[in-house]
């Protein structure tokens, strides 16, 4: 203080004079000068800037800054350039302290405060060094650019901290430089290489060399690829090549917070747009999650760190420390952010905050780490403000954490301890049990697999958790720790195996039958590849164990499906899978925002299956476990359905029209019947379609380069959306069945039909089933124009006036012949039984085709949304007050028996009657149907489907007559 009272004096500063003597003014430089002597060298230094921080408002202070460096011209002088960097970077470390210190800005405000200015430094070093090789007549842009040293192809990526903006008060700029030696010509005396080597050199000596003013910002250039034994500037291709083959997870990490910062930003682009495939995986990653764990776990072991005490205690590397809170939202990117663009900011805090959004951690979770998060980088800068030194650990001694304490403005070293080693503590719980496997009983691992085979103890311990076949259990999880399938090969899988495998035994001995539950888990993982790390992602997220065992043991068609495709399982992992399922605009918004950037056909493809396999698992998985009504689960998987088929319909069209052009008429659209158009679809629903195309008078031909007729035109369309819904190509097996059947030509005719060819049909050859079929039609995508003709040409069929008693008698005809065909008298069999499904549709189908010519409202679709509409209509009678009206009870009688039906589609794939299930399946069905016993749903079942037929027999009759 007395120094800079004296220095103030004679350089005639009187202002700063005065502040000094104010007592506001003293208790801000005795701060700053008593807790940091770095700090008091840079006040002194420039007191032209001292007198300004007490003499303007904060805002303006740094204002001045900014407007200085981004108005500084890079073609000064290079001794100029380096002073005035220096300078800057000074003041901009004065103004970061103070304003942390005394609470204007919070301390992540003043770490972007230290990013920009490394920004700017990093720029105009770049850009400096860059046009004075192009003054020379050495460098030049190869294409056609504006000349400027923007269009050379050699730019910086900011890494860490910079690159996320969040740069720490002494830290170093790890930087990457990159170039394109296609973009640049060079005409110096060496090559190309030398001359980028050199501007790379030179930059990080401007921005490191220290003189009489300091330096700028310590530059680390180890962060590129094989650092080791590379250049210092490297080219694109060489990196990216490096990267798809060789790169690390830690890599991977470190590319999450790249930004490019100087010289050719536009390549840089570029280049981090090459690098998405590296650092996104599409899929989930948890052997990523296994790697960060197993670095974690060394730095503590490499540094020693065991409890937190807080003397002595880094607060970055230690338990509970900064790193510990990267390493937690570096899992969850690098796990979950190949799927979910929102999870790939480089910011922590705001990561954190997406995390919580996104329902990956819990709002106290995010809450926690958000706010130990901002206490340690704090509690890291007035450590660092100390000297300018890098570092992160508290002192040992008593009097230096009392200084450490007073420069945070706490009252001792005790609370300061404190607040570290609490904050420590619950940082670390948070980040251990997150991804780690909580401590269980190992008794039952050790008597399976470490004793003699088919033990005694091992066969009881088995028969006790459940397994009636417990030698044949004790076989099985013994081959999977000894490796026999490839998914159990590896080290690492066998290792978790033994990890975890207690927990796999609770969890399939609480399902119905755990016998034939293990079997399908066997089948399930003798099916996996040998690269799929599935038992690290159990370990990561030990409860999906039980919804795996749920699966396995009481839903063999999701098995089934499960085996055909295991990526299903990381559907599971997003915390949006037992929610509420998305309406179609927000589906579309979703599958379009997976799509997006994405121009290769099949990637298109494959993307689009993944994303529909996903969904329609979430639908079937959450009917399995209650979490959606059988309606509910429809819905959704109409909803799924009709994006996918507009989704790639507009694919197609997009590559018809790229190699052929546009064809005359008004285009096509896609009429969805069965369940697709009466908006029931199921888990296993095929697609009932009839693809339709206007081609008016002689057709014509396309108007592209290679032009074909239009017949051609939409053949090859529908062909090949048909190929797309059907491909197996991709990782997720096919999307779905498609049956074109029911178009006018059936099945021995053309793939498209006509909308002039739909309506002659149905003028003069149609039959009255295949008029009923319509009333469970939409049209689902297509053409605006052709949309709508479509639905025009369906509603004039099926509002054409008829004749009752022709409807009737053909009605009751089929219904004979469908029963001749499918006898049955087993109420669970429920299409076609008696009072079942069938009687059902074809009651309101009956009643629609009667009524639709004067009440076009009655085509409603599905079958229980039908008959409400008819009694609206007045077609059906409606209640007297207190009591249940026949469309109620049809209604009811329909989705009551959809619900039966689609929960044994999914839990019962046998072909031996439903009653001779286990009684716990049985039991479950009837609870999931809230009936207290599996005899109760059979007397109410009964009782449904009685009523049912004679509603049937009342409208429709039997023909005889």
């Amino acid at each position: 203080m007395e120094r800079l009272r004296g220095a103030a004096a004679r350089a005639d500063r009187a202002a700063l004079a005065d502040a000094l003597e104010s007592a506001e003014g003293r208790v801000f430089f005795s701060f700053l000068c008593g807790n940091s002597p770095y700090l008091s060298r840079l006040l002194l230094r420039d007191l032209e800037f001292t007198e300004g921080l007490v003499a303007e408002p904060p805002g303006a202070v740094v204002a001045r800054i900014k407007a200085e460096l981004e108005g500084a011209d890079p073609g000064m002088p290079r001794d100029a350039l380096m002073t005035f960097l220096r300078r800057q970077r000074s003041r901009v470390a004065v103004v970061a302290a103070a304003y942390d210190c005394f609470g204007v800005a919070g301390v992540m405000e003043c770490a972007k405060l230290l990013s920009e200015m490394a920004d700017h430094a990093v720029r105009l070093a770049a850009t400096h060094l860059l046009r004075d090789r192009m003054a020379r007549g050495e460098l030049a842009p190869a294409g056609q650019g504006d000349g400027g040293e923007s269009g050379l192809g050699y730019f910086v990526l900011a890494m860490g901290k910079h690159g996320s903006g969040e740069l720490n008060y002494s830290s170093d700029v790890d930087l990457i430089v990159l170039y394109d030696p296609e973009a640049a010509r060079y005409t110096g005396p060496k090559s190309l290489k030398d001359c980028f080597v050199r501007v790379t050199r030179d930059l990080a000596r401007i921005l490191q060399a220290r003189t009489g003013d300091g330096y700028v910002f310590r530059t680390d250039l180890r962060l590129r690829p094989d650092a080791s034994s590379t250049p210092p500037a490297i080219t694109v291709d060489f990196a990216a090549d490096y990267y798809e083959r060789l790169g690390r997870t830690w890599e991977r990490a470190a590319m999450i917070k790249a930004r490019p910062v100087a010289g050719d930003l536009a390549a840089g682009q570029a280049f981090m747009k090459r690098l998405s495939s590296f650092v996104w995986e599409e899929g989930l990653d948890f052997t990523s999650v296994e790697e960060i764990r197993s670095m974690s776990q060394q730095i503590h072991d490499f540094h020693g760190h065991g409890a937190v005490r807080a003397p002595g205690h880094d607060v970055k590397l230690g338990r509970g420390g900064i790193r510990e809170i990267e390493f937690f939202v570096h899992m969850h990117q690098l796990a979950y952010g190949g799927r979910n663009r929102r999870l790939r900011d480089p910011g922590i805090l705001s990561m954190l905050q997406a995390l919580e959004d996104e329902n990956h951690v819990l709002p106290r979770e995010a809450a926690d780490l958000g706010a130990a998060y901002v206490m340690l980088r704090r509690v890291e800068h007035r450590l660092q403000m100390v000297n300018d030194d890098q570092t992160q650990k508290l002192p040992e001694s008593t009097d230096g954490m009392e200084h450490i304490a007073a420069f945070m403005g706490m009252e001792s070293a005790a609370a300061l301890a404190a607040l570290v080693e609490e904050s420590a503590a619950g940082v670390h719980a948070i980040y251990r049990t997150r991804f780690n496997v909580p401590e269980s009983e190992q008794d039952i691992t050790a008597a399976v697999l470490e004793g003699p085979e088919g033990s005694e103890e091992a066969v009881a311990r088995l028969k006790a958790a459940g397994f009636q076949r417990a030698l044949t259990a004790s076989e099985t999880f013994r081959g999977w720790a000894a490796g026999v399938h490839p998914s159990t090969r590896s080290e690492r899988a066998r290792t978790t195996v033994r990890e975890i495998l207690h927990e796999i035994i609770d969890a399939l001995g609480k399902t119905p039958d755990p016998d034939r539950a293990l079997a399908r888990m066997n089948r399930f993982l003798q099916a996996l590849p040998e690269d799929v790390a599935f038992f690290s992602m159990l370990r990561a997220n030990t409860w999906l164990l039980n919804l795996i065992a749920v699966v396995m043991g009481s839903a063999p068609r999701i098995a089934d499906a499960l085996s055909a495709n295991p990526a299903l399982l990381q559907a599971v992992l997003d915390p949006a899978f037992f929610l509420t399922m998305p309406d179609r605009a927000e589906l579309a918004e979703e599958l379009a925002e997976r799509l997006e950037d994405v121009d290769d056909p099949a990637e298109r493809l494959a993307r689009t299956t993944g994303w529909a396999s996903d969904r329609r698992f979430q639908a079937g998985v959450q009917t399995l476990q209650n979490l959606a009504t059988v309606d509910e689960a429809s819905e959704a998987l109409t909803d799924i359905a009709d994006v996918t088929l507009s989704t790639l319909l507009d694919d197609v069209l997009a590559a018809l029209e790229k190699e052929h052009g546009q064809v005359p008429g008004r285009g096509c659209a896609v009429l969805g019947l069965g369940k697709l158009g009466a908006r029931e679809m199921t888990f296993e629903s095929d697609l009932d379609l009839i693809f339709f195309a206007d081609v008016p008078g002689e057709g014509g031909a396309s108007s592209g380069p290679r032009p074909i007729e239009a017949k051609r035109y939409w053949a090859r369309a529908a062909q090949q959306l048909i190929a797309a819904l059907q491909s197996r190509s991709s990782a997720s097996g096919k999307l779905y069945e498609v049956d074109m059947r029911l178009r006018p030509s059936g099945k021995s005719g053309p793939l498209v039909t006509t909308l002039d060819a739909f309506r002659a049909y149905h003028e003069g050859m149609a039959e009255t089933w295949e008029e009923m079929s319509l009333t469970r039609s939409r049209v689902v995508c297509g053409t605006p124009a052709a949309r709508e003709a479509a639905a025009a040409e369906v509603e004039a069929v099926l509002t054409r006036p008829r004749d009752a008693d022709a409807l009737r008698l053909d009605v009751a005809r089929m219904r004979r012949r469908v029963a001749a065909e499918y006898p049955s008298e087993e109420p669970f069999e429920l299409k076609y039984v008696r009072g079942g499904l069938v009687d059902l549709e074809f009651v309101a189908q009956y009643l629609q085709l009667m009524h639709a010519d004067a009440h076009r409202e009655v085509l409603a679709g599905g079958t229980a949304r039908c008959f409400e509409a008819l009694e609206k209509a007045g077609a059906l009678p409606r209640s007297e007050a207190g009591a249940e009206s026949e469309a109620g009870f049809l209604a009811g009688a329909v989705r009551f028996q959809r619900a039966v039906q689609a929960l044994l589609r999914l839990a019962w794939s046998e072909s031996d009657p439903v009653r001779d299930a286990p009684e716990t399946l049985k039991r479950k069905l009837a609870n999931a149907l809230e009936h207290e016993t599996f005899d109760e749903l059979d007397a109410r079942l009964r009782d449904v489907q009685a009523r049912a037929l004679e509603r049937y027999r009342a409208h429709v009759g039997d023909g005889a007559a």
